[in-house]
């Protein structure tokens, strides 16, 4: 049995490559012998080496990922598999006690980044593939699929931000089924659209909140999560690179994966408030 990964000389393009999910991600595919493109605004503190590079882009721009998208695949080749991970996370967004007390200019901005940007991520890496199909023989690229990074939020919510956990449940849900049956017709043999949903994730900027508030590691890592600790960004890495393997996930399409330490839902309630 081939348990290889077979991802070497595939070109992956991500988008949020220098975030703390997006750099253990990429460096994840390197290890794997990939091409990587990461479209970031970010500034890219990683080394240069021969199989990576970096372009800045902004997602929710049309011109820019189209311009983006070509350049990519003018020094790299076509995009074989594509990983929308780029957001605006909850550590940017301002958080309310109540739906009522947001803006909705931020409801706006949010799914304009969120749900519009990975639509436009999503379209603009499939009309390469069509083409790429029109151009060529459909056989010539591997690990052709479409991974979609969504949230723990998606499935259960976030009072504080709705904004954020609708449109990650726009993204991993309706976006993911909608495309499982749309990108075989495009291109014969990509058969895999799938997202990856992670829970509360042991980054630097996570612990800071911790510090901050006293009672959030207790409530998003523990008190729902059936492991009890948080996932290290490695573990989303990983999943990522299983679902961009076609010899490991070839036969996966349509899915959520959640890499959450067992999230079981969210606390309601805190016992003073009671």
């Amino acid at each position: 049995m081939d348990l290889s990964l077979k991802l070497d000389g595939t070109h992956c393009l991500i988008t949020g490559g220098s975030g703390f999910i997006g750099s253990s991600t990429v460096t994840a595919l390197l290890s794997a012998g990939a091409r990587v493109t990461n479209l970031d605004l970010a500034p890219d503190l990683k080394p240069s080496e021969p199989n990576y590079q970096y372009l800045a882009c902004d997602i929710a721009s049309e011109s820019s990922l189209i311009d983006a998208f070509s350049l990519a695949s003018a020094i790299f080749g076509p995009v074989a598999c594509c990983i929308a991970l780029a957001s605006l996370d909850l550590s940017v967004l301002p958080h309310h006690e109540s739906l009522a007390d947001m803006d909705v200019e931020q409801w706006r901005r949010t799914h304009r980044v969120n749900v519009e940007g990975t639509f436009l991520t999503a379209r603009t890496w499939l009309r390469q593939l069509r083409e790429c199909a029109q151009a060529r023989n459909a056989g010539e690229l591997k690990n052709v699929g479409l991974i979609i990074v969504g949230s723990e939020s998606g499935h259960f919510g976030e009072r504080g931000n709705p904004d954020y956990a609708s449109g990650k449940s726009a993204v991993q849900f309706g976006l993911v089924k909608s495309l499982m049956g749309d990108v075989n017709r495009v291109w014969e043999g990509a058969r895999r659209v799938n997202a990856v949903a992670p829970g509360p994730v042991d980054t630097v900027q996570f612990r800071k909140e911790c510090a901050e508030n006293p009672n959030q590691y207790w409530l998003d890592a523990q008190a729902t999560t059936g492991l009890k600790k948080p996932v290290p960004p490695e573990a989303v890495a990983k999943s990522i690179l299983f679902l961009a393997s076609e010899n490991w996930s070839g036969s996966i399409t349509g899915q959520v994966l959640n890499v959450d330490s067992g999230k079981q839902g969210k606390v309601s309630w805190m016992r003073e408030e009671c």
